[in-house]
């Protein structure tokens, strides 16, 4: 039997530490838990509820992009400043739309006026034709007829609701419209307040790889509406010319259409078709077919040899990413969403990779446009330098 000495009388009866977290440092982590969930919860539902809002300083910052792409062409070639490039790139813009408007105002206005007369008219023939089929007909029972969609269902008791309805929406789209105007202007005239208040909210030893990546973004997008802007004039053109030629009415803006349509990758296209092959169609179904074949031609020459040559050091997004985004911001946020949903997720697939990829996975992929974003901040610190000295 072992003698008790005071030595291990003391280790028997020691008091144990409790390895369980107290309930007061328990408490402490639940509430530090339940303020990050409610904080990202507020976040989260600030951008839902602000959603378009964001969206229209998205468009904003395209245009500012453009606007500046150039004001920096013209700056390179002439002795004028940044701010004086700018300016009269702007004043040009405004100049030409305003030639525009003066000399061909009243004969694009007249087009699109009897164009949209002309489009329920052709749609109704096409539905008289599909109804002489008994699958056609049962097709036509179940779309409503050009008269309801036009009215909304109603007769003669809902016009005041459908003119204050028509002015809303218009009010909105010119509140909209200068909404982007305004945020293009104040991006465009002063980039760098708006740069480097992002840059400061990160860490000081993470500042260049900020502006590393702001720059990429930027590159990759004004790469998109260069491209995107030639793509739009020549498809544009061409359709134009087609429609011409094969003496289908309305050339002019539909051939407009078609440019602007551009503009939305996949889907666009599609709705730039259809006014001219119902307008085609009223004339006879081989001149429809014409035109149909006249707009395939069209975009596969964009598709295959036009996009890839004036966008070949763009951002490349799979082709199911970009579709999916544009389907998902359509739904969620109509129009502007289908609008910006190819620009947009080009950013984000930009910041997915220099981000999370290269920067937290460690890993090494291409990223078109690091490169010269890289070598651009370079020649910028050693010229802010050279000015210090």
């Amino acid at each position: 039997m072992l003698t008790e000495t005071p030595e291990n009388y003391a280790k028997q009866h020691e008091p144990i530490d409790d390895a369980r977290p107290s309930i007061k440092t328990f408490a402490r982590k639940i509430t530090i838990a339940l303020g990050i969930f409610a904080a990202f919860a507020t976040v989260a539902i600030v951008l839902w509820q602000g959603a378009e809002v964001f969206l229209l300083v998205f468009a904003g910052l395209l245009l500012a992009i453009f606007l500046r792409s150039l004001s920096e062409f013209l700056s390179r070639h002439t002795p004028l400043s940044s701010g004086w490039a700018l300016t009269i790139v702007l004043l040009g813009i405004v100049g030409l739309i305003s030639l525009g408007f003066w000399f061909l105002s009243d004969s694009i206005e007249r087009q699109f006026d009897e164009l949209s007369r002309n489009l329920p008219v052709a749609f109704e023939q096409l539905r008289g034709q599909i109804a002489q089929y008994p699958i056609g007909r049962r097709v036509v029972e179940q779309i409503r007829s050009t008269q309801a969609v036009i009215l909304g269902g109603g007769e003669r008791a809902n016009v005041f609701g459908r003119i204050t309805g028509y002015f809303s929406t218009a009010l909105d789209a010119v509140l909209n419209v200068l909404i982007v105007l305004m945020t293009a202007v104040y991006f465009a005239f002063n980039p760098k307040l708006y740069r480097e208040g992002v840059v400061n909210l990160m860490p000081e030893n993470k500042e260049k790889r900020a502006r590393e990546i702001i720059s990429t973004v930027e590159y990759t997008l004004r790469r998109f509406l260069l491209g995107i802007s030639g793509s739009m004039l020549i498809n544009g053109t061409l359709t134009f010319t087609g429609l011409w030629f094969l003496g289908v009415p309305f050339a002019i803006p539909l051939g407009i259409l078609a440019g602007l349509f551009t503009f939305i990758p996949n889907i666009g296209p599609f709705i730039a078709a259809s006014p001219a092959v119902l307008i085609a169609f009223s004339q006879s179904p081989a001149q429809a077919l014409y035109v149909l074949t006249l707009y395939l031609v069209v975009q596969n020459l964009d598709g295959f040899v036009i996009s890839p040559i004036i966008q070949q050091r763009a951002v490349s997004v799979p082709p199911v990413l970009v579709i999916a985004s544009q389907l998902l911001l359509a739904v969620m946020f109509g129009f502007l969403g289908l609008l910006v949903a190819v620009p947009f997720v080009a950013a984000v697939f930009v910041l997915v990779k220099m981000i999370y990829v290269e920067d937290i996975l460690g890993r090494t992929v291409e990223v078109k446009g690091e490169k010269e974003a890289k070598e651009e901040n370079e020649a910028a610190q050693t010229k802010a330098r050279a000015n210090k000295n």
